[in-house]
């Protein structure tokens, strides 16, 4: 383990392999406390952004409510006696983690995991669960697509229907994640590890991510958990659903980190410190 204190957080869409990092993470890491998410209806708006600080960050950006919230959330991880502190909620790095990280970069060193899923999978399990067919599902744990500070526009996805909604979003997720580790690269205490649960789920890969979060566990003492939220699906999708979200997919080629510097070059930017 590398010496100071450690604090891991997630970039992802959400349905991509959170519960699974969390359990590897947990099982593994020696002085840890690993959370999934804060659920429980007294922790939102506290440990868990709520719907207006998820819509004030989209829509005004870091304005003095969502740092309010991040002054306690923070305050909260600080007081964690363990050495490192995970917590894989996909919702933080949509309501302004990175740009509120500075008090735990000055306590330790921050490891953000762009961990991503095939797109095509995360659009199914979005669909049997439900997501994406209410605002309100949409402003409690995603993105709007009508956001004004979304970096990807949802013109060219809109035609697609619940699919293409769900396309949008893992690309605007991307985006955001390229972008931010584009940011912080040369940040001394800030380090982004793009991981693909595919890999994670075998023990080459975990093995892998634990070395590069500075943890040494020989293969003979890796604990691998098994997958996390499976289960028959609530919604099934139809043939012909099916058939084009895979021609959906696969016209989906673009270049994230490209994409970043360009937006970066135009102007977007935030200091971390």
């Amino acid at each position: 383990m590398t010496n100071g204190r450690q604090f891991v957080f997630t970039m992802t869409t959400g349905r991509s392999g959170t519960a699974y990092l969390t359990e590897l993470l947990g099982a593994n890491m020696p002085d840890v406390e690993s959370h999934h998410e804060f659920l429980g209806w007294r922790d939102f708006g506290l440990n868990t952004p709520d719907v207006s600080h998820l819509a004030l960050f989209n829509a005004e950006g870091n304005v003095e409510k969502v740092q309010t919230f991040w002054r306690h959330k923070h305050s909260v991880i600080l007081n964690s006696r363990a050495h490192c502190y995970v917590e894989t909620n996909h919702v933080l790095m949509k309501a302004g983690l990175v740009e509120n990280i500075a008090p735990l970069t000055s306590a330790g060193h921050v490891h953000l995991v762009d961990l991503q899923r095939d797109m095509g999978a995360t659009i199914r399990s979005f669909r049997a669960r439900y997501d994406f067919f209410n605002k309100g599902d949409q402003w409690f744990w995603y993105l709007d697509e009508t956001y004004p500070r979304n970096l990807c526009g949802f013109d060219k996805f809109s035609k697609y229907g619940h699919s293409g909604l769900c396309l949008w979003y893992i690309t605007e997720i991307r985006l955001r994640a390229a972008f931010y580790a584009r940011l912080v690269k040369t940040h001394p205490n800030i380090t982004v590890h793009r991981v693909r649960l595919e890999d994670i789920a075998r023990a080459e890969g975990a093995l892998k991510l634990l070395a590069d979060l500075g943890v040494s566990r020989p293969g003979g003492q890796l604990r691998m958990p098994p997958p996390q939220n499976v289960g028959s699906p609530a919604l099934d999708m139809s043939a012909a659903e099916a058939d084009l979200l895979n021609k959906l997919v696969a016209a989906a080629q673009f270049d994230a980190d490209a994409l970043a510097d360009a937006a970066v070059r135009e102007g977007l930017n935030f200091d971390p410190e």
